[in-house]
């Protein structure tokens, strides 16, 4: 098996491409329609199955399970096509065209994306009453074009049994479906500009391209690899066991997502500690395989580290009630992790900073001393930065921000959305999660509730629905620089990999954003669908009003975990730069203080434990030998976590899910 986390550059210019590295148009009506097909699967799964009979999430792992099974679909139709008609043989880079198309488009159309979107433009008018206070309260700062006014469409879509007209909702969704696409656009303006940098000066492991560019390469070694196939078929058979179990009682079920040990001391100051979520999601042990063992050494030491902070703040007497639904007393761990994306951030742009100079040179014709091949590349890009970024600053004042406020929170969530790119890159991060204190709450623990008007603050929670707040799941930047690594990798060619990119979001948002309207006014979004969904939007009008009626003042204790998670993000990074031997990565911390690190801690555990197992045993030569068995874990559980769901939304069957 060959080395599969660190990839050969193949950097191809727009003028260059060897024969089957080039993307078709052949490839690019596939992609459009799988996008199409799986938007109509995620809704039906997610919104009409939802938590009441189970689902796998299509879209909500580091490797979306709906875009991983379509390319497993059309490579074992390949199977098929290569022997009775080779000429019609689809190539790689066909095969990873339809997939970057799938995993960029479908990411928008789940939690953090439309899920929650759309709940939020719908609930200010239909959650309104007198003893809320509501229409005194924000109903004036809310522009007719931004949410949904009409009382029959509103009816419609909470209690169902109505018909999707889209005379009703035409405005919403050309409005809505242009910001999401501008703001795709944005982050992948980024991530152009930050591509060299990070694939080819850094060389970041990308894990989660791995299994993708060796599913779809030709002849597909992979497929004929024993190890693979027993991983991939013990994690398959479990999806389905459990999906069983759920069905008939008198079968066991070998539950994977784990169990909670409610207290796991009993005696103060250690009772502190708190309860700790124990579980085995095998994709997620497999990508932790991939990673290098300082990265996924820190994210399980540092959760654990969490932990032991908690101890230590009762110890002490420093820990006493939270405020606000996050917390504002030490150890601040919401704080922390929003202070260590800063810091990831920064840190990442300090190591790019002689790049970032080339690029901007480059782009505003100051000259380019490298003579960079991609040069007319940054031009377009950072022009498409400049313009995007300015098209979402203007929106958010139209939505009611003042121009400061505006500019200050859209940089904000870039700067996050940076820092939660870069994880990825290098962790593989399983559920993209970002910490809870989120760009709005950051400015909102910075500076208070007074320093921004009832207008500014209620455009903010409008923006903060598009553009995931702390839920990254729902965004485009980590998977479009995926696509750039995969085109890097396989010798695509960027810019049109970049362009079918953008066809895929603009086509595949508008087409997902109609199909989740159509489903929610069937089935009613407090009737028969996912209600959790449907509440989206309630819970964040409701803290807004919470803050308008009662304003907070500046947190003070929240400004010291954030400069606590800053600074101690910072020291670890340089400490990883200045000594190799440095076995704390900051990328670990960042991860510890977010929703999800309850469950990855036990998986990454594991897989630190066999890869340094692997590695002392048999050196590196042994760890390649493994790869495919891990490999294999990650694709039987999409695979059995996909069919297993499909099979739900065909039948009224319950499902177990093997991602959350």
């Amino acid at each position: 098996m060959p080395e599969l986390t660190r990839v050969e550059s193949k950097v191809h210019s727009d003028s260059q491409a060897s024969p089957g590295r080039d993307i078709t148009l052949r490839a690019v009506i596939f992609g459009l329609i799988a996008c199409a097909l799986l938007s109509v699967w995620i809704h039906h799964a997610e919104l009409v199955l939802g938590g009441r009979r189970g689902h796998t999430a299509l879209a909500n792992t580091s490797i979306p399970v709906g875009a991983f099974d379509m390319l497993f679909a059309l490579v074992a139709l390949n199977v098929l096509i290569i022997r009775f008609a080779p000429r019609f043989r689809f190539s790689q880079a066909e095969l990873l065209t339809v997939y970057v198309m799938c995993a960029v488009s479908v990411v928008l159309s789940s939690s953090g994306g439309i899920h929650f979107l759309i709940p939020t433009i719908t609930a200010v008018h239909y959650f309104a009453t007198p003893e809320n206070a509501w229409g005194m309260l924000f109903h004036g700062f809310v522009p007719d074009w931004i949410a949904q006014t009409d009382p029959a469409a509103l009816r419609g879509f909470y209690q169902g049994n109505s018909v999707f007209e889209l005379r009703q909702w035409a405005t919403q969704i050309v409005v809505w479906c242009g910001f999401l696409t501008v703001f795709a656009c944005a982050t992948l303006c980024l991530s152009l500009i930050l591509r060299k940098q990070w694939i080819e000066n850094e060389h970041l492991p990308f894990p989660t391209v791995a299994l993708p560019i060796e599913v779809a390469k030709e002849e597909a070694p992979l497929l004929k690899d024993r190890l693979f196939w027993m991983g991939t078929v013990v994690t398959f058979a479990v999806a389905w066991w459990n999906t069983i179990a759920l069905n008939i009682p008198s079968v066991p079920m070998l539950n994977l997502r784990g169990f909670e040990i409610a207290q796991v001391f009993t005696i103060p100051p250690w009772s502190a500690f708190g309860p700790l979520k124990v579980s085995f999601f095998p994709f997620a042990i497999g990508i932790g395989y991939l990673l290098s063992t300082e990265v996924v050494f820190s994210c399980w030491f540092f959760y654990l580290f969490s932990k032991l902070q908690q101890v230590i703040g009762a110890a002490a007497g420093l820990s006493t009630d939270t405020v606000a639904g996050a917390q504002s007393v030490f150890p601040y761990l919401s704080y922390q992790g929003a202070g260590s994306y800063l810091g990831i951030a920064a840190a990442s742009i300090w190591m790019s900073r002689r790049h970032l100079r080339n690029v901007f040179a480059t782009a505003l014709s100051f000259g380019n001393k490298e003579k960079d091949p991609e040069a007319q590349g940054y031009k377009w890009a950072v022009l498409g930065l400049i313009l995007c970024v300015v098209s979402l600053i203007a929106f958010t004042v139209a939505a009611g921000a003042s121009r400061l406020v505006a500019a200050v929170f859209v940089l904000l969530i870039l700067v996050f959305l940076v820092a939660a790119t870069r994880i990825r890159a290098e962790t593989g991060n399983a559920w993209p999660m970002g910490p809870e204190v989120d760009a709005f709450r950051l400015m909102i623990t910075v500076t208070g509730t007074g320093a921004y008007s009832a207008a500014d603050l209620t455009a903010m929670t409008y923006v903060r629905a598009a553009t995931a707040g702390q839920d990254f799941r729902g965004v485009c930047m980590p998977q479009e620089l995926d696509g750039l690594k995969i085109a890097d990798a396989t010798g695509m060619r960027l810019g049109r990999l970049a362009k079918v990119m953008v066809i895929a979001i603009a086509f595949g948002v508008t087409v997902s954003f109609i199909v989740a309207l159509q489903v929610w006014m069937t089935n009613g979004a407090l009737a028969k669908g996912e209600t959790w969904r449907g509440m989206r939007g309630k819970v964040s009008f409701d803290l807004l009003a919470t803050w308008l009626k009662n304003p907070v003042p500046p947190d003070k204790g929240g400004i010291f975990g954030i400069g606590l998670g800053a600074s101690f993000t910072a020291l670890l990074a340089y400490l990883r730069m200045r000594y190799i031997w440095w076995p704390f990565h900051p990328v670990g911390y960042a991860m510890s203080n977010t929703f999800t690190s309850s469950n990855m801690w036990t998986p990454f555990l594991i897989a630190w434990l066999a890869k340094v197992v692997v590695t002392r045993a048999g050196g590196m030569k042994l760890y390649r030998r493994g790869l495919p068995f891990f490999l294999g874990l990650i694709a039987g559980d999409f695979l059995g976590g996909g069919t297993t769901t499909l099979a739900g939304c065909l039948s009224t069957i319950n499902v177990y899910p093997v991602n959350w």
